[in-house]
C-alpha cells in the first residue's frame, strides 16, 4: 500500500485545464460506459453533479471543477490507494 504523500492523488494532472468538460469526457471522467448512461443518470435525477447547455454549443456539459470535487468526495474515504489502482505494481 502507498501511504504518505504519494498516496494523494493530484486530480489536475487527469483533468483537461478548461473549465467545463464535454459530455463525452464527463462520462468518462465519471465511470460512465457511454453518454447515454450519463444522460439518463441526469434524467432520473442520480447524477450528483449539474449539467448545462452552452449558446452555440450541441450537448451537455460539467463544470471541470464539480468532477474534480466529486473525485475528490469519492476518493476521500479510501485513505490508502494501492499501486495496483494507479496501475503499478503492488510491491513498489
Amino acid at each position: 500500500m502507498i501511504s504518505g504523500p504519494a498516496a494523494q492523488i493530484d486530480l489536475d494532472l487527469y483533468l483537461p485545464r478548461t473549465p467545463f468538460l464535454s459530455g463525452p469526457d464527463t462520462a468518462r471522467i465519471m465511470g460512465f460506459p457511454s453518454t447515454d448512461a450519463l444522460y439518463k443518470a441526469r434524467q432520473s435525477g442520480r447524477l450528483p453533479i449539474d449539467l448545462f447547455r452552452l449558446p452555440g454549443r450541441r450537448g451537455w456539459f460539467a463544470a471541470t471543477p464539480a468532477v474534480k470535487a466529486w473525485l475528490e468526495a469519492s476518493l476521500a474515504p479510501n485513505k490508502h490507494i494501492s499501486a495496483a489502482h494507479l496501475g503499478g505494481d503492488a510491491n513498489e
